[in-house]
This record gives structure tokens, sequence and C-alpha cells, in this order.
């Protein structure tokens, strides 16, 4: 409940999945993690390799179990008309590819996870 000069107000908040959805006088706000555009190709530590905005896949060079090496191309993201290559960060294996050639991607989404 927030008390204000007006008069006091009651918010709800409920958690949906990774997001949570805030109602406070008759107005609903998302409120997510922040991923910062450094870090928005995935973290070099994590291995990460997640999309900076909204896109379609327009390549995936590699697949899951694939050796690579720092700097390999991975995938290439189309945003905004302009195509964006991703690339392993370090040397290490492909765990994860959760994307394919065509396939629309929501920003933050994971496109691939690279482990050492």
């Amino acid at each position: 409940m927030v008390k204000t000069k007006d008069g006091a107000n009651s918010a709800v908040a409920i958690r949906v999945g990774e997001t949570v959805h805030v109602s406070y006088k008759g107005h609903v706000f998302v409120v997510e993690r922040a991923i910062s555009r450094a870090g928005a190709h995935g973290g070099v530590a994590s291995g990460e390799i997640r999309a900076p905005m909204p896109g379609q896949i327009v390549d995936v060079f590699v697949m899951q179990g694939a050796k690579v090496a720092a700097g390999d191309k991975l995938l290439v993201l189309e945003a905004m008309k302009t195509q964006q290559t991703f690339a392993a960060p370090f040397d290490g294996t492909v765990s994860k590819v959760d994307t394919k050639k065509g396939q629309q991607v929501s920003e933050g989404e994971l496109l691939a996870l690279i482990e050492e």
C-alpha cells in the first residue's frame, strides 16, 4: 500500500516467468531484468549468447556439441535491416543452440550457450 497526500493506493504484483507484472492505479507495468548492451551478446564469463533486440535469425553456423575457438562465427541476427554476426567469446563447446534459420527471436532471448 502506498500512502500519499491524496490517500492510500494498493498495488498488486504477480510474477510471470522471469517478469513481474505490477498493477497500480489502473495501469499495468511489466518489470524485467535489465540486460546491458555490453552484455546483450552474452557474458564472456557465462558463454551466453543473447539477442540484443528482436529480429530474425538469417544463418546458424554451429550445432550442439560443436567445438569452437574464440571468434568463430556462431550465428547471424537481422534486426532493423542490419545483420549482426555473433562469435564465440572463448574456446569451448556449443552446449545449446536455441535457434534455427528463419526463426524470429525476442530481445534477451538465449540464442546459444558456449561452455569451456
